[in-house]
């Protein structure tokens, strides 16, 4: 059993207030058809797409797809309003780095790319818990280069997201709509989808590019240090690097490591010709076939350490989106020729993946509170209070954050007796937990206690609407679960 349209509409509501209602409703009805058939093939999801008003008896599928493809290619589409609000949301539930670097909070940015053939999606995620849940993301084709970014002039920025312009009557606002350019390289669409995620970062938080050795080139390193990023990027060991001594060689021959060593150059040169100014750290752990080669821009070899170690939990992730968590049979089975309909799709499934996090760490709230309630007991009743209501206790009622992350090694902890209703053999990652309490017909108020905690959440994030259109959209927009 899918969610409830009522309940996925909210939702969508919630982290898009200022589409259009018609654009809120068709990516609610799609997260609905993608958690009842786990797949990208647009005639599977269509088939659960309801019918429309006018829809034929003798060819119903023929409206749906019609509703689905004017979705996939709209041009309207504010993606940033998505994209600042995921962002807002993994900042909550986000742990910060333990490290000496107390000027400000530490975000890492985990980077990866995932292929969905002959396409590929690049994604910027933030680490929760033993998962990263996405917060950006671009799409293009692996051969032709075509990419999918809006322009420019419509990124948001640190004031436009602090202070959003209020809207004004017969002037429609500029919207942030993808549109599919041709590049030159993909080295090219990696260096804008870090540009753009990073006009809407707050600067008093610091962010770290954390990715794996696909990233490593003097020109992105030049790029970082020339805009003040910091970064801990993985390298080959056979990358010529130079010690501050002056001598230079490939780094398995400068920085020889045995098992179970480790070793910090607080400077050190990148590159035989290039000579990128860095600090690397050299970490081989026992059992571990070859030795981690880290350039980075921080000072301290414990953060280091610790922001790369993370960056596995966006493949946790990535495994979630195509391996029969969210989707089943993979990504590749999509057969879509159009890289801004693939683009659409992914950002529909990315909005299921946060919906399906919020509501297994709501699990964790509600069920996991009282460890020897029967597994059948309903979740607790939540009051019913607007959106915008000044009772803040509210937001100690949603979701938890995320639980400890249960190490592979060692002995498996006992199952929990709440979550023997939804796990057989072991613990289920929140996103997995999330996915089968949706599909549970008894436990909505679950469901609709984490879509009514997220309304409360980005309620200060939200447009700065005139009164009367507050007062239309608490009546028309944002319905209440009941």
């Amino acid at each position: 059993m899918a969610i409830e349209q009522c309940d996925a509409l909210t939702f969508v509501q919630c982290l898009a207030p200022s589409w259009r209602k018609p654009q809120q409703a068709i990516l609610a009805e799609v997260i609905r058809a993608l958690t009842e058939r786990p797949t990208l093939i647009v005639t599977d999801l269509a088939r659960s797409l309801p019918a429309g008003p006018h829809a034929s008896a003798s060819n119903p599928l023929h409206g749906r797809l019609k509703r689905l493809d004017r979705f996939l290619g709209n041009s309207h589409l504010d993606e940033a309003a998505l994209f600042v609000r995921w962002f807002q949301l993994s900042c909550h539930f986000g742990t910060d780095v333990p490290s000496a670097l107390a000027d400000r909070p530490i975000v890492p940015l985990l980077v990866d790319t995932t292929y969905f053939e002959p396409f590929a999606a690049l994604l910027v995620s933030v680490p929760c818990g033993s998962r990263a849940l996405p917060i950006a993301f671009t799409t293009y084709h692996r051969r032709t280069l075509a990419a999918c970014f809006p322009p420019p002039e419509t990124w948001p920025s640190r004031e436009t997201v602090s202070d959003p312009p209020a809207p004004t009557k017969g002037q429609p606002p500029v919207r942030a709509n993808s549109v599919v350019r041709l590049w030159a390289s993909q080295n090219l669409i990696e260096g804008q989808l870090l540009d753009y995620v990073h006009t809407f970062l707050p600067a008093t938080l610091r962010a770290v590019i954390v990715a794996d050795r696909g990233f490593a080139r003097a020109s992105l390193f030049r790029a970082c240090l020339a805009a003040q990023r910091d970064f801990v990027i993985r390298f080959d060991a056979d990358t010529w690097l130079y010690l501050p001594d002056g001598t230079g060689g490939a780094t398995k021959e400068v920085l020889a490591l045995q098992p179970g060593q480790q070793r910090w150059l607080s400077s050190a040169f990148y590159g035989k010709e290039d000579r990128i100014p860095v600090a690397v750290l050299a970490i081989w752990d026992k059992g571990q076939a070859e030795p981690w080669y880290l350039a980075t821009t921080l000072p301290d070899a414990p953060t280091v350490d610790t922001l790369y170690r993370w960056r596995m939990r966006i493949e946790s992730g990535n495994r979630d989106q195509k391996s029969g968590v969210l989707l089943r049979e993979s990504g590749d089975h999509h057969r879509l020729t159009s890289v801004l309909h693939l683009h659409r799709l992914l950002l529909a499934l990315y909005c299921t993946h946060w919906l399906t996090a919020l509501t297994g760490l709501q699990a964790w709230h509600d069920l996991a509170a009282d460890p020897d309630a029967p597994e059948t007991a309903p979740a607790p009743a939540l009051e019913q209070a607007l959106p915008n209501s000044t009772a803040l206790e509210l937001l100690g009622e949603g979701p938890a954050l995320p639980p400890a992350i249960i190490p592979h090694r060692g002995p498996s902890p006992q199952l929990p007796h709440w979550m023997k209703r939804f796990a057989v053999r072991g613990h289920l990652s929140y996103v997995r937990l999330g996915l089968e309490i949706l599909r549970s017909s008894d436990l909505t108020t679950l469901v609709r206690r984490a879509i009514r905690w997220l309304g409360i959440q980005l309620w200060p994030w939200r447009p700065a609407w005139r009164p009367w259109q507050i007062r239309y959209r608490l009546k028309h927009w944002w319905p209440l679960p009941v």
